[in-house]
Parts: structure tokens; sequence; C-alpha cells
């Protein structure tokens, strides 16, 4: 099995920023290089449906096919509409697991079942990483051959595409909605202290799918590996789809990794006010199944009626995304109930967020200059809570934390001091946004593809 024909009449790399920072040449040659070598190239994208990471991927793939590429993405079933609205092309695996987290009866990964960080990094590797690779492999191999795939790339808890990126002898590029989760070398000893169980957890992840990995790599007639880490190094290019200050590993990862920021583009400004005669709480929580999320949604209802009865909280308004009160009969006069609409037409009006810590949700908060409160129950959520108190920008509380703290916790960080921070600390990433990040990074590893050609 073999990948498709190398388009002609590509010339030259494009040479790839690091960390949001400037390549060799003026902006201007550097995005003309961009454009003429991703055109008509052929890219095939492995994704898995985990909730919120389907967006700002599409976001991300959407705007290569814009520059000319022509993207096909391989996932579950659950997203095909999603993809072809992006305009990219779209097949479904026909061996990896039949999974739609959008109801328990068809979530695969099934996280609710967790109670701890521990738990859930287990169902992520037996159900996600590791259990099905060989599965994703074989459809990868299949999508590559089908679409004439000239480059790869996949989501970081993918491995079996990887694995087939390998086997092909494909360019490939591993995308990462999240900070980087592995240990650096400058922050070996701050390990805890720069993500809590973040970076410990998910390297006991792959030490423990290791064995399953090399199985599968012997299966398409690949050597073993001594770490699971050594994936993700055979691949040209990592990419991480945040903020280098959002990631205190930035300065020390490997110069193959390569911080693009998050896939949206951010507000032609930060309001200084936002309109309205009510200050406004969002409330949006993941778009998968949490543990005990309806008792967060009831304490959430209890805390917007204990802050309405306050004295400095009667103007405040709260508006609940995706659903989470339908079942819900009565509702305080200060809490209205939205259907399933994006963020981003809500965040310009809010002055606080209470959000899962979704690394999406978070990174657009940020954006908009909007303050959070994050009630996590992973990995990458504890981290957010964390890194966001550090910049100022929010905080992070328990998911069965009383109503009565939580109201205290809202008209804290709803006022005017908190929402300041958070509007610094967005004019700062805005600074340093570049929209072209990720495309030259995909160009110069699309360009490897010309280059290895005979």
């Amino acid at each position: 099995m073999t990948a498709g024909p190398v388009a002609p009449g590509r010339e030259g790399a494009v040479p790839a920023a690091r960390n949001g920072g400037t390549a060799a040449g003026s902006a201007p040659d550097r995005d003309a290089l961009t454009e003429r070598s991703l055109r008509g190239r052929r890219i095939l994208y492995a994704l898995w449906d985990g909730g919120g990471n389907v967006a700002t991927t599409l976001l991300l793939l959407g705007d290569l096919a814009r520059r000319g590429a022509r993207v096909t993405v391989l996932s579950n079933d659950s997203v095909a509409d999603r993809v072809r609205a992006a305009g990219l092309e779209f097949t479904p695996y026909r061996l990896g697991p039949r999974h739609d987290p959008r109801s328990r009866e068809t979530d695969v990964l099934k996280l609710w079942e967790a109670r701890t960080p521990a738990e859930s990094s287990r169902l992520i590797r037996d159900r996600v990483m590791f259990g099905p690779a060989e599965a994703l492999c074989r459809d990868t191999l299949r999508a590559a051959e089908e679409c004439g795939a000239e480059l790869l790339a996949a989501d970081y808890t993918l491995f079996g595409p990887l694995v087939a990126a390998e086997r092909l002898g494909l360019p490939h590029i591993v995308l990462m909605n999240t900070i980087y989760p592995l240990p650096t070398a400058a922050l070996a000893g701050l390990r805890a202290a720069r993500s809590g169980p973040f970076t410990y957890l998910f390297t006991r992840m792959l030490a423990q799918g290791l064995p399953q990995l090399n199985e599968v790599r012997e299966r398409f007639g690949l050597a073993p590996l001594a770490t699971a880490q050594e994936q993700y190094e055979r691949a040209g290019a990592t990419v991480v789809t945040c903020h280098p200050r959002f990631d205190p590993a930035s300065a020390s990862v490997p110069p193959r990794v390569h911080y693009v920021g998050p896939q949206v583009d951010p507000p032609a400004r930060v309001p200084a006010r936002l309109p309205g005669p009510a200050r406004r709480v969002l409330v949006s929580l993941s778009t998968t199944d949490q543990p005990e999320e309806a008792l967060l949604v009831d304490a959430l209802v209890r805390a917007a009626e204990l802050v309405g009865a306050a004295e400095d909280g009667a103007d405040i308004a709260f508006e609940f995304l995706g659903g989470v009160l339908g079942h819900r009969a009565e509702l305080p006069a200060n809490v209205t109930a939205r259907g399933y609409v994006p963020l981003e037409e809500h965040l310009p009006y809010a002055d606080l967020v209470l959000h899962h810590g979704g690394f999406g949700t978070t990174t657009r908060a940020l954006l908009w200059g909007v303050p959070a409160i994050i009630f996590g129950s992973f990995q990458e959520q504890f981290n957010s809570a964390r890194r966001l108190d550090e910049l100022g920008a929010g905080t992070g509380m328990r998911r069965d934390s009383d109503p009565a703290d939580i109201a205290a916790a809202i008209l804290d960080r709803i006022a005017a001091p908190r929402r300041a921070a958070a509007r610094d600390c967005a004019r700062a990433l805005h600074a340093e946004h570049d929209r072209n990040a990720a495309a030259r990074v995909f160009a110069e590893q699309a360009a490897r593809a010309d280059r290895a050609a005979p």
C-alpha cells in the first residue's frame, strides 16, 4: 500500500516559526511560500470525537482548505456533518470504535465512570490511545490510499494513525489541543507545579501503553520503541494549539514542537466595558457527559439564586448554554436557558464564564478577556484552572463546592479588578497571535514530501 503521487510544481521549503515567533524571511515572502506549498496538497487528518477538540481542529483544517489544500478527515461518524460544513472531505472509521459522545449509549470512552484523574487516564489509555490502535492504523492505511495522502496529521491521543504514517513513509504531524503534556528537561523537577497531575499521569499512560504499541508496530513490520514518546518524535513536527504564555514548558520544548495559538482569530479589540444594563455570567459545561454533572448544575442554579439575592448581585444575569437546564420547569428570575450556540456569540457580552475547564473554552474566554471559574474533573482541566490563577484571569473550584461558596466566588471574580486583569491578559495574547503559524508548519512538512520524491 502506497500513498498517492506527489503533486508537481512546488519548490522550496517554508521556514516554520517556533512558538509563534518569526521565521527567516519577510512575512509576505513566507506567506506566499506557504500558499504555494499547500495549494492542491492532499492532507489526511485522523480525528477522535472528544467533544471540544473537534471545533478547534476543524478551524485549523478549514484554514488549510481555504489556502488550497485538499483535506480529508478520517473520524467517527458523529462528526461527519461538521466536517463537511467546514468544507472538508470525510471518511469514517470502519474498523475503529463506533463512538459518539453525544449520548451515554454511544459514548465509547464513558469518562463519567471515572472518579479520579488516574481512572480517567486509564479509560483514555485503553479506549482511545492504545486499545483501538491496530484498528485505527488499518483504517488510516485504507484512507491514505483512497485519498492519495501526501501528508498525514493526527490527534496526539491516536497512536494507530501515527504508526500508519510511519509504515507508509509519509511526512506527518502530531496535533495537541492542550498544553505540551510531556516532561521537558528544564522543568523536570517542577512537573507538579507546572501542570498538576497532567504531565505525570500522561507520562504514565504512555509507559503503560508501550507493550500494546509495540505489538501493533510489529504487526506492521516496524521495529519496537524504547518509549511510546518516541512515536511522537518520529513525526516531523508537533503542533500545540495554545499560546506559549499559557504553557510554562514552552521555553524548553524540543525544536520540532511549535506553539501556534488557539485556532480562532481574536476579536478586533477587547471591550473596555461590555454593553447592556446587566453584568452577564455564561455557564458553559462540556459537550460530553462529565461526572456528576447534574449535581453541579443544581449547585450552579442555586448559586445564581444566591447571587441575585445579594446586595451587589442584583444586576447579574446568568445564561446557561448547551441545554443543561432542559429538565427544569422553574428557574430563578436571573437565569436564562440557552440551547447549543457557539460560545463566541456570547463572549463579547460576558463578564464571567463558569465552565468545565476544557482547553477550547479556556483559551476562547482568555482571547475575549473574560475571567473564568473552572469546575474541572480531569487532568487538563485542573491545569487550566491553575494557569488561569497564575495569570490572574480566573480560578478553579471543586465540582462539589457548596452553592454559597460558588456565589461568593462569582461576586469576587466578576468585580472590576478581576475583569481588568483578564483583559490585560487578552491584550498580551492578541499581540502574540499569528494566524499563519499553523499553516506554515503544515506547509514545511508538506514540502518534505517533494524533497523525498524520486
